[in-house]
């Protein structure tokens, strides 16, 4: 089946208001062929046993499902509160849970360390973290959760970590905005008394993402890919968009704060700059995603 085919019709496990049951909407389907080319470089065998980390409301597990087959299964880990996002985390699982690969997957509410810590069962084959790690609240806690992690990394010599992250990284101008936006977001999360529950918290590079692993675990870098993604997904256009109407908001909640004027001064030329290349690209409905990371790690090749 190509693709397109098959993340349409793994899209319709997905909870989405349509008004046709057997489609789904373009901008799902995308989201769906994102994280089949996402799979297709981890090559996640049939008849695994796989922990997803950060599942959020399901595109990636559901998408796991499918490559693990009916032999295989799917431990899907999230902290979110149960009414967390559109649709909320109780029922998009839920509904993924009814439709025909439910039975290949269990979801758990809880974090990805503490899940980690308490988890006694049998090896996994592969450990993911699909576009979770900026949401994580603070940039430490990526190395806390390697170093949790590692004993069920080591146990199994084939067990493979699994990472797939926006780059920072950008093959044309469209995804320029993409880029900067999400520095912008970063810093501004930074600046925050209190963490958000904003989509981009802790942007980490995958240089950054690497050295934590290899610094805080056995595991060594077995492949990676910096790949494009592509045009149908819209994360790109919903940050710029979102992060273009906050402007004044965030920047008077700075000027009010304690923010020194540098500071200030940077996160205004940081304003400037998504806004200039936006315009270069027609505005925000020009606007496309940056490219994207993805890599496999393990303690052998």
């Amino acid at each position: 089946m190509a693709t397109d085919n098959l993340a349409s019709n793994l899209a319709l496990h997905f909870l989405e208001k349509r008004p046709d049951p057997t489609t789904s909407s373009p901008s799902l389907n995308s989201q769906l062929e994102h994280r089949l080319a996402i799979l297709d470089f981890w090559s996640i065998a049939p008849g695994s046993r796989v922990l997803e980390l950060g599942c959020g409301q399901g595109d990636t597990t559901i998408a796991l499902a499918n490559a693990v087959g009916p032999t295989g299964h799917i431990d899907a880990v999230d902290p979110g509160s149960p009414d967390y996002g559109t649709p909320p985390l109780k029922d998009a699982q839920g509904h993924i849970l009814a439709s025909p690969i439910g039975s290949r997957i269990t979801f758990h509410h809880a974090t990805a360390a503490g899940y980690a810590e308490s988890y006694t069962g049998p090896a996994y084959d592969y450990i993911v973290l699909a576009h979770c790690i900026w949401y994580f609240e603070n940039p430490t806690l990526f190395p806390a959760l390697i170093t949790a992690l590692t004993p069920h990394l080591t146990t199994n010599p084939t067990t493979k970590l699994c990472i797939a992250e926006w780059s920072l990284r950008a093959s044309s101008l469209p995804g320029v905005p993409h880029v900067l936006t999400a520095i912008l977001r970063s810093l501004i999360e930074s600046k925050r008394p209190s963490p958000s529950a904003a989509n981009i918290r802790a942007v980490l590079s995958p240089a950054q993402i690497s050295s934590a692993i290899t610094q805080n675990s056995p595991l060594k870098l077995v492949k990676e890919a910096y790949l494009q993604t592509n045009q149908g997904m819209q994360d790109g256009f919903w940050e710029v968009d979102y992060t273009l109407r906050k402007r004044e908001k965030d920047l008077e909640r700075f000027v009010n704060g304690k923010v020194e004027d540098r500071e200030r001064v940077a996160i205004e030329g940081l304003f400037d700059a998504v806004q200039s290349t936006t315009e270069q690209v027609g505005g925000v409905k020009g606007v496309r995603c940056m490219d994207f990371w993805a890599a496999v790690f393990g303690v052998g090749n």
